[in-house]
């Protein structure tokens, strides 16, 4: 088998129905395997799951510890060369995405397409070569990329994070490690941009900071810090307050600030006056 696509869901099953729709009518349906990764949903998933077992080659509804631990279950069910995650809400963009796809997927450690972000309306965009400053504003696009699965298992998610660790296993493997890839031309996938990696940016900035303190070299940390926060950007306290003062845009905090400060300044002037003109001798 060269390729497995493996879905994870909780709650979902709106966005099940869809992705499952998007598989099921793949022209290429008999190249791939198809896996199920669900949480013990209680929307009725199960009982869709059930309803279209002879359509799925494996799936499991039972508790899992949260998203990459789920990730990391597909990844051991799977028997595929290449692993592609599809996500619950995600969908493949046409009939033959994986039909395009199934012809690539031989040397390289990567095969990366492209997604169209349904809210934005705008298609991924990966330049080559892919450096590290590719990963200080974002990554490559996970429902589009084909991974050969050796690497997944030499390096499963970190599942002690909860958003970034897709992210974090691309720098160790693309940039890191140097793995090989290919870029194709093709959309393969439709991406829900409403998923909690794309809803929790202050989430996301702590986790990739944690992440990036983790894997690099204290300069090269530098370096990322003063593209992200501007040349100037000095690794103190200090540009540490006003930089996270300004990216969770805390107007209100910095005004109610501005205005304890006016009246300290305001009550230290009254009683410099009064102390002036407070009689010192009876």
């Amino acid at each position: 088998m060269k390729l497995s696509i493996i879905t994870i869901c909780y709650n979902n099953i709106e966005g099940l129905k869809q992705t499952f729709e998007s598989i099921s009518s793949q022209t290429a349906r008999s190249e791939f395997e198809y896996i199920v990764v669900d949480g013990a949903s209680k929307d009725g998933t199960a009982d869709f799951l059930k309803e279209n077992d002879s359509k799925i080659n494996k799936w499991v509804s039972e508790p899992d510890k949260g998203i990459y631990n789920a990730m990391n279950k597909g990844v051991g069910f799977a028997s595929g060369d290449y692993i592609l995650f599809l996500n619950s809400g995600d969908c493949l963009h046409s009939p033959d995405a994986i039909e395009k796809v199934i012809p690539n997927l031989a040397e390289k450690d990567f095969v990366i397409g492209k997604v169209l972000f349904l809210n934005a309306g705008t298609t991924s965009d990966v330049e080559d070569p892919i450096t590290l400053k590719r990963f200080y504003t974002g990554s490559v696009p996970h429902p589009a990329t084909f991974t050969r699965k050796g690497l997944l298992v030499k390096h499963p998610f970190d599942e002690s994070l909860k958003i970034v660790s897709d992210w974090k296993f691309f720098i160790i493997t693309l940039i890191l490690e140097n793995s090989s890839y290919t870029l194709i031309d093709d959309i393969v996938s439709d991406f829900d941009c409403d998923g909690i990696s794309s809803t929790n940016k202050a989430l996301v900035d702590k986790e990739r900071e944690q992440v990036l303190n983790e894997l690099l070299p204290p300069r090269i940390m530098l370096d990322y810090l003063q593209f992200k926060n501007g040349s100037g950007y000095k690794d103190t306290p200090y540009d540490k307050f006003f930089i996270k003062l300004r990216d969770y845009q805390y107007a209100k905090v910095l005004y109610s600030l501005d205005v304890l400060i006016m009246k300290i300044v305001s009550l230290f002037r009254k009683g410099a006056r009064f102390a002036r003109n407070y009689p010192t001798k009876l």
